[in-house]
């Protein structure tokens, strides 16, 4: 049972239902009833309309990355950054009118503030870096994502839906070899066991059992 649309930033009025509801600690039937649906129907052409109006499209939200320029002013808004910064041109100015000209005194009067601005800048290179890979992992996990998926609605099965067209509370049928389209919960079991590959998203080198059984609320 999918469980709700991943962007956020397009619904238009009030939060899926499933932000709030821990569905993987609740049984079928309360699951049934919170997404107000039946799994053997699933849900009807008009519920879907209004539902994707209101929750937006399963997809991750498309947005280009802030420039380079940006990034590394980003690294600036830190408080503790900017009073290193600011701690950094003081005690250069003081170098510049306190240190004797051309004496070893000047040369090392400008240690601290020089190695206060190479920490500022290593540091604002390893945020850039990371804020790349951050935006390059976004990217990936698009290009994984399932485009299509067998649904239940009006109590039929709709093969290659657009994974897109998803919504809460859609029932869908997942089989061997599938990519999971959206964030589910397990309401029933044909196959003895179910494990699924998410590393992608986890690190996890192997693949994880799943089970209809509801798990305790405290796993989130």
């Amino acid at each position: 049972m999918g469980k709700g649309g991943q962007d956020e930033g397009r619904r238009s009025s009030g939060e899926s239902p499933a932000s709030g509801f821990p569905a993987w600690a609740r049984s079928v039937a309360e699951c049934e009833e919170e997404f107000k649906v039946s799994v053997s129907h699933g849900l009807s052409a008009e519920e879907v309309a209004r539902r994707q109006g209101i929750y937006g499209l399963n997809e991750l939200e498309k947005h280009s990355g802030p420039a380079i320029w940006q990034l590394v002013l980003e690294q600036f808004n830190d408080t503790l950054v900017r009073i290193l910064l600011v701690a950094a041109v003081v005690s250069f100015v003081l170098a510049w009118y306190d240190g004797d000209e051309g004496g070893e005194m000047e040369i090392t009067a400008f240690v601290e503030p020089l190695v206060i601005f190479l920490i500022l800048i290593v540091n604002a290179i390893v945020g850039v870096w990371q804020e790349n890979n951050a935006e390059k992992a976004l990217e990936a996990l698009k290009e994984i994502q399932s485009e299509h998926a067998t649904v239940m609605r009006d109590g039929k099965l709709i093969p290659d839906l657009l994974a897109k067209e998803l919504v809460p509370g859609d029932v869908v049928e997942l089989r061997v070899g599938d990519r999971v389209p959206a964030d589910m919960r397990i309401v029933r079991l044909i196959s003895s066991t179910l494990r699924v590959e998410q590393g992608s998203l986890t690190g996890e080198s192997t693949a994880v059992n799943k089970t209809n059984r509801r798990a305790s609320e405290k796993l989130k």
